[in-house]
């Protein structure tokens, strides 16, 4: 027999024996990638630090190779440094800034528990004055003191479902602790990734060159710097967006005198990370705050938010993100659309860029289509 055919007759051989293997132990087969995904979980978080670092790293990188040109050597771990400092040093402002400012909120909450008592009754009482049935005939202090009781009751339970809960208490907190130790392992992967993305880079190009056809591997490369391109520029773009709006934020609530103008607007700011409905998420716990203060404040806030978010949702993010990727404002809220209903949060986040990939890709196929056809449109 051809040595040839035989080759093609044992690798459809085996193919088959593993298929059918894949198929009947299936259970065993996803749990073997479960733990080869949780194996590999510290890469993944290496990749996405590096990926996201990697913006501010070719800033500084280039800046560095224009200007120092007596020691070159230096400007890779220089930028390479640089970018690490500016990263930690953002997290470390953000927490420097917002932990001396949430304890001064929680001290505050505390020492004006009473005024805050006081106003959740004046708006209860406020609300009776409407015709509303239920509300006609309540007891409020027999209501408060019932609350009260209520309150020391659910925390009694909750000591002791503490108690039986440990255990499972015990699991997250290893958990926790693991998942620190993730990030600091993806912190070192990152460095290596960033450093040696240029070996890394040659030799994944080297590898598609060897297993696939000519014109098939132009191809892939040429999709991976397209989709590389399109990721870098949506999360500039994302992360300028929530700069901006948590600066909007921050400029009404002073004009409007809404309180904890800086916390809640730098809430506003982070959660706006995510498309669209990020501020809404941070929207909660501040009416729940402005609420505590004064009820009427809370309202107006929540009517102040939503126009907002109405200008940001419609004007801003696709002009900024649209134009950041270079998608059309229609095709970045469809993008939104499409991702959030397929995948939820993660399907937002990553919505935008697939479909400015996608848009691309398929620009370039009819104008050379067209070009084949000798037709300007």
């Amino acid at each position: 027999m051809d040595r040839k055919l035989f080759r093609s007759y044992m690798l459809l051989i085996v193919f088959a024996v593993v298929l059918v293997l894949a198929v009947i132990r299936f259970d065993m087969l996803l749990q073997g990638a479960n733990v080869l995904l949780g194996l590999l979980k510290p890469f993944f978080i290496g990749f996405a630090i590096a990926f996201v670092l990697n913006i501010p790293y070719m800033a500084i990188r280039n800046n560095l190779d224009r200007y120092n040109t007596r020691m070159p050597k230096l400007n890779k771990p220089l930028a390479i440094a640089g970018a690490y400092l500016l990263c930690f040093g953002i997290v470390g402002g953000v927490i420097a800034i917002v932990i001396p400012e949430l304890v001064q909120s929680v001290n505050q909450l505390i020492s004006n528990s009473e005024t805050y008592k006081q106003n959740f009754q004046n708006a209860l009482v406020w609300l009776s004055g409407f015709d509303v049935s239920p509300l006609a005939g309540l007891d409020w202090d027999q209501l408060f003191s019932s609350l009260e009781r209520e309150l020391q009751l659910l925390l009694e339970q909750t000591v002791d479902l503490l108690r039986v809960l440990f255990p499972q208490i015990y699991d997250k907190a290893s958990g926790f602790i693991h998942g620190i130790v993730n990030v600091f392992v993806g912190l070192v992967v990152s460095v290596y990734l960033i450093n040696g993305k240029e070996t890394l880079c040659r030799q994944a190009k080297r590898l598609v060159y060897a297993f696939l056809p000519k014109q098939l591997a132009e191809e892939c490369i040429d999709v991976s710097g397209l989709m590389n391109q399109c990721f870098s520029n949506f999360i500039s773009g994302q992360l300028m967006e929530a700069c901006i709006l948590g600066l909007m934020c921050f400029a009404g609530m002073n004009i409007f005198g809404f309180e904890y103008a800086f916390l809640i607007s730098l809430m506003i700011g982070v959660t706006a990370i995510v498309p669209i409905v990020g501020a809404f998420i941070g929207t909660v716990p501040a009416v729940f705050l402005l609420f505590l203060v004064e009820p009427m404040q809370a309202v107006w806030f929540l009517v102040f938010i939503l126009v907002l978010q109405q200008l940001e949702g419609h004007v801003i993010y696709p002009k900024v993100v649209g134009e950041s990727v270079g998608l059309p404002a229609l095709w970045v809220l469809l993008g939104i659309m499409a991702g959030g209903g397929l995948g939820g949060v993660p399907g937002m986040l990553l919505g935008v860029p697939l479909f400015t990939v996608g848009y691309k890709l398929l620009s370039r196929t009819i104008q050379r289509r067209l070009d084949v056809k000798k037709i300007s449109v």
